[in-house]
């Protein structure tokens, strides 16, 4: 026990504020589900749970539109991601260091992302047909493909936290330039940049997952 709590100790701050976030995520998600089996469905649907369902319903009819019959396959994985990151880029409300500032967190899900793209491409066109791909639309252009689509997670991951990071730097600069002043300023500065920049940020992410995810998919497979 004390190896571990040792091993925790050593980890960067990110990493525990990760931790701390699945931790929170996973209990919320217990206890609603353990409350949503307890309602009647044929009784009126609770206040509290239309927030729920309306997340739920946007992340699953934007996956059915894109990705097709296959989209029961990629939504929980879409509203995982999307949850996770919102409340990683704002962690900073809470007053924990936002796991999306360590580049390491972001190219693991960049990476996560990338082998879910190729291997969707593998499934849904098979070996052959993936492989082709690269010589569109001439064999020339095989260089160029092969480079567009490593550099897919190398954006994705550079702009998670150039955008994350930013946000640090700004408040530093506010703080050193308005000295006393910015405690008037600044918690109204980071409420706007965590929540609301922190919510597109979360948005690029997952749009660019299911969007470039429904390039892969056989156009047959679209039509659901």
């Amino acid at each position: 026990m004390n190896q571990i709590v040792d091993f925790f100790n050593k980890q960067p701050e990110q990493i525990k504020s990760s931790i701390a976030i699945v931790f929170v995520l996973c209990l919320v998600c217990v206890i609603v589900g353990q409350k949503i089996k307890k309602i009647n469905p044929v009784d009126k649907t609770p206040l509290w749970l239309v927030p729920f369902i309306m997340i739920v319903e946007t992340i699953n009819d934007f996956v059915k539109k894109n990705i097709g019959k296959r989209w029961k396959s990629y939504a929980p994985y879409i509203l995982t991601l999307a949850l996770f990151l919102f409340f990683a880029n704002s962690a900073a409300i809470w007053g924990i260091t936002p796991p999306t500032n360590y580049i390491s967190i972001n190219a693991a899900l960049a990476f996560i992302t990338f082998m879910m793209i190729q291997i969707t491409g593998i499934r849904s066109l098979s070996l052959k047909g993936y492989l082709k791909g690269f010589l569109d639309p001439f064999p020339l252009f095989l260089p160029i493909n092969i480079v567009s689509e490593i550099s897919l997670p190398i954006s994705m991951t550079l702009r998670l936290f150039g955008s994350i990071l930013s946000g640090g730097v700004l408040s530093l600069i506010l703080t050193g330039f308005l000295d006393w002043a910015s405690i008037l300023v600044l918690p109204a500065f980071n409420l706007i940049f965590d929540i609301a920049f922190g919510l597109i940020q979360t948005l690029v992410f997952v749009l660019l997952t299911v969007i470039f995810t429904s390039m892969k998919v056989d156009e047959t497979e679209k039509i659901y």
